[in-house]
């Protein structure tokens, strides 16, 4: 363990380099940018006026569901179900998302299909299995509330907001999302003395054996792009192609956007559909390469691909707790 120790000296860029597929883009860790001190006062009217629109039920048709219903702090942004719950208690097909890379990406949801943190709102508004609302009767709500109107006031430069204007505040909210500072921060700031062996050697494992950087690199531990982990159940009851049913590219087939690791203890169930209830479980499958693919493409073209950075890991049991060990302090 000295020797280890002696490895992960200092910040990063001291450390060894870790083990990435050849031709996989990666970035370094290092500490999530600070939120932006607002540029003028009318910035932080927008932040002000989206944090409480984001907060607001009555922005869903029957003024149950807010954008807070399935993105709760304490839970990194998600809301703990395997499948999230709309109006009318509709369950959709995925989990909600935890939101710490929202801020940062440019294609949103698991399968990539918004463009940009407004376009994400209206579609949440919108969807049927979420807020089941129109753009136009959400704004009148926004409107009818009196404590809003100065906001929008000073925000817009008038009180009478448009849909785009709407949407627009709660991205300006949205942006101002980051995830806590943990031990795993101290330790990027060059504190690796702050970590016991254990968490330690999770690091290093994540780092090099268990090839975690190929898609969880940079601050956010995401690289924002669409994997195939073997979990679209193609063919089977509950298939889900994602960003394939958005792009209808096959290149796309069982693609779903990598989520940040920032506070994935508290993040769980985990996956795009919530299949695992405990991190030691996933990191289990993972141990032994994901699934199989589901037939052969050469006789069916529409058979989804698994991601050639799924690969079979060989951790010993001892590897795998010291893994969620360090998980636990992202």
């Amino acid at each position: 363990m000295a020797c280890l120790r002696a490895q992960y000296q200092g910040t990063p860029s001291r450390w060894p380099r870790p083990a990435v597929d050849t031709g996989k883009a990666w970035q370094e860790w290092g500490p999530v940018p600070d939120v932006p001190a607002p540029a003028n006062a009318g910035e932080q009217a927008r932040r002000t006026l989206g944090q409480a629109l984001f907060f607001d039920p009555g922005l869903s048709n029957k003024g149950r569901v807010a954008c807070a219903s399935c993105h709760q702090a304490d839970k990194s942004f998600g809301d703990g179900r395997a499948l999230s719950v709309g109006e009318d208690r509709l369950m959709g097909r995925r989990r909600a998302q935890p939101l710490f890379a929202a801020p940062f990406a440019d294609q949103l949801f698991w399968d990539g299909r918004a463009p940009s943190l407004q376009a994400q709102a209206k579609d949440s508004i919108r969807n049927p299995f979420e807020m089941n609302n129109t753009l136009a009767a959400a704004l009148a709500h926004a409107r009818a509330q009196p404590q809003y109107r100065d906001w929008m006031q000073a925000a817009y430069g008038h009180a009478d907001i448009s849909e785009d204007e709407m949407v627009d505040a709660i991205a300006s909210f949205v942006r101002t999302i980051r995830p806590p500072v943990t031990l795993a921060d101290a330790a990027i700031a060059g504190n690796t003395g702050q970590l016991n062996d254990q968490q330690l050697l999770g690091m290093h494992l994540f780092r090099t054996k268990a090839r975690c950087m190929n898609c969880h690199s940079g601050p956010l531990l995401t690289d924002n792009a669409f994997h195939d982990l073997g979990l679209s159940f193609y063919s089977r009851r509950n298939q889900d192609l994602g960003r394939f049913e958005a792009t209808r590219d096959k290149a796309d087939l069982g693609k779903f956007r990598t989520p940040s690791l920032r506070g994935v203890a508290h993040a769980g169930p985990w996956m795009h559909n919530g299949l695992f209830a405990s991190l030691p479980g996933l990191i289990r499958l993972y141990n032994a390469g994901m699934g199989t693919v589901p037939g052969d493409p050469a006789q069916d073209p529409y058979v989804p691909p698994k991601s050639p950075h799924i690969r079979a890991l060989e951790l010993d049991a001892a590897e795998i707790d010291a893994l969620v060990e360090w998980l636990k302090i992202l």
